[in-house]
């Protein structure tokens, strides 16, 4: 819901539309991780998230979620080839659908704007696919 900076011993800095794994409840406080510090445990407010019920999640942005880890392993392999050009336009269409992702997970958007973001984010992984 918020962006947490992680101002606290042990605390796990989180970005709006962050995923997190809780480990446990400690009163007001979750301790957990999240995949984009994969091997960091710390404390985040639970005030500052919103738990989802993952029966429930939006089937593109899972598929979007999936396509990121697939394309940063493809990224990784374009530097160390130094595809320049490869890589900075792949970075580019990654960091877009980060943005798109996060924007769906925050379900602020009307259904008019999720429908034509969601139209946005499948024609960018068929362009990348390609």
């Amino acid at each position: 819901i918020h962006n947490w900076h992680g101002d606290v011993r042990c605390g796990l800095p989180l970005d709006v539309g962050d995923s997190v794994e809780i480990l446990e409840e400690c009163g007001p406080w979750f301790r957990g991780t999240c995949p984009r510090r994969p091997r960091v445990v710390g404390l985040f407010p639970k005030s500052y998230i919103h738990i989802k019920d993952l029966n429930k999640v939006d089937p593109v942005v899972a598929e979007c979620t999936q396509v990121l880890r697939e394309w940063s392993e493809i990224w990784k392999k374009l530097f160390v080839e130094r595809e320049t050009y490869k890589f900075t336009t792949l970075r580019k269409v990654m960091l877009s659908l980060l943005e798109s992702r996060r924007e769906l997970l925050g379900l602020t958007l009307t259904q008019d704007q999720t429908l034509e973001l969601q139209l946005k984010v499948i024609s960018k992984i068929d362009w990348g696919n390609r």
